[in-house]
């Protein structure tokens, strides 16, 4: 339609990170079938850190604040299906896995990787 959307790829990354390292950090600290380790927590103060001084160097512009927002969400939900995937008993993964896929696809459509290739002859217009 408009061709290439302008989303910046750095932030989006390091939001996924942000969640994945989040909710790790939380699951460390609360599920007793996992061992405690500081590793979450240092590596989520380090993606915060840094996901914030992108936010004050450059602006964030189209679509990019609500694909960082998707992309928090997916690495929420991917490390939480991922978990009860690894620990069975916690429960079942059906929902984490469910509304990551439907998450997952929902930015790859807002960052323009699920578009459809415009032909040549409406793209001149």
């Amino acid at each position: 339609m408009s061709g290439k959307k302008n989303v910046r790829r750095k932030p989006i990354l390091l939001a996924l990170l942000v969640g994945l390292c989040g909710n790790a950090t939380l699951a460390t600290l609360s599920v007793s079938e996992l061992a405690f380790s500081v590793f979450p927590i240092i590596s989520l103060a380090l993606a915060a850190y840094v996901l914030y001084q992108e936010y004050l160097s450059a602006p964030m512009e189209g679509d990019t604040p609500v694909c960082t927002l998707l992309s928090f969400l997916v690495g929420v939900f991917g490390y939480s299906a991922f978990l009860r995937t690894q620990f069975p008993e916690m429960g079942t993964n059906y929902l984490s896995v469910m509304i990551t896929l439907v998450l997952v696809i929902w930015l790859a459509i807002k960052m323009g990787v699920a578009e459809r290739p415009v032909p040549e002859a409406e793209a001149q217009k």
